[in-house]
């Protein structure tokens, strides 16, 4: 398509992230242990078009643009508001997955990201999730519960029995190119696994918030593009 003829011209521009980050994609809490859940670090490589190298006329752009798509979502979501996300590099991205890489477990900042699937791997590169197992910026000790109960039953253990309503049950979503994924990412914990065979992984990410005006943090600017640009 010619989406993706835009994006693998400018494959040279990608920042390739190689870093590992905690659940939150924040600095952690020190009161706690470094491998408590709040604090435990996961492996991530992934490469990121930012926003100010995606085509401007393009069709991932224009869309992203559209006020009638915004307003489709937010009846969508049933919100009362919903913004485009103000942030010069993360607004409207395309995440490259290229062989072996994956993107670890994580909440987003954005409070929904929209997805739209533009090059699948051979194989590999599937998208897991659980349930909404908070509410947006909890972090709190029932939050830690579910995610230590997740990563249990991802290492084969067996759960608890006191186990969180099968909130910490992971999921495979189903993606062929053209497939459009509207999912509360800062709500929902989230995985892509390693993308296997010689074909790109190619997703365009367009992110909003109930928030106006809301950007990512400094911290989740330079993880994932190199740069700040507040």
């Amino acid at each position: 398509s010619s989406a993706v003829e835009s994006i693998n011209s400018n494959l040279d521009k990608v920042w390739p992230t190689d870093a590992t980050h905690n659940i939150f994609l924040d600095d952690g809490d020190s009161s706690l242990d470094p491998q408590h859940i709040r604090n435990k670090k996961f492996p991530t490589k992934v490469c990121a078009l930012a926003y100010d190298y995606m085509e401007e006329e393009g069709s991932v752009v224009t869309l992203y643009k559209d006020d009638r798509f915004c307003e489709f979502l937010r009846q969508v979501l049933g919100l009362d508001e919903l913004y485009r996300l103000d942030d010069k590099l993360g607004a409207c991205t395309v995440n490259v997955f290229k062989p072996g890489q994956s993107h670890a477990w994580h909440f987003d900042e954005s409070s929904h990201s929209v997805t739209i699937m533009l090059q699948t791997a051979e194989s590999g590169g599937l998208f897991r999730h659980t349930a909404q197992i908070r509410k947006r910026k909890d972090i709190s000790d029932g939050v830690f519960s579910v995610l230590e109960e997740m990563l249990a039953k991802e290492r084969g253990g067996k759960p608890t029995e006191d186990s969180v309503n099968n909130l910490s049950d992971v999921q495979t979503l189903t993606f062929e190119p053209g497939t459009l994924s509207i999912f509360s990412g800062s709500t929902c914990v989230h995985e892509v696994t390693e993308v296997l065979g010689s074909r790109c992984r190619e997703v365009a990410v367009l992110c909003f918030s109930t928030e106006k005006g809301k950007k990512n943090s400094p911290k989740v600017q330079e993880m994932f593009y190199g740069r700040v640009k507040q």
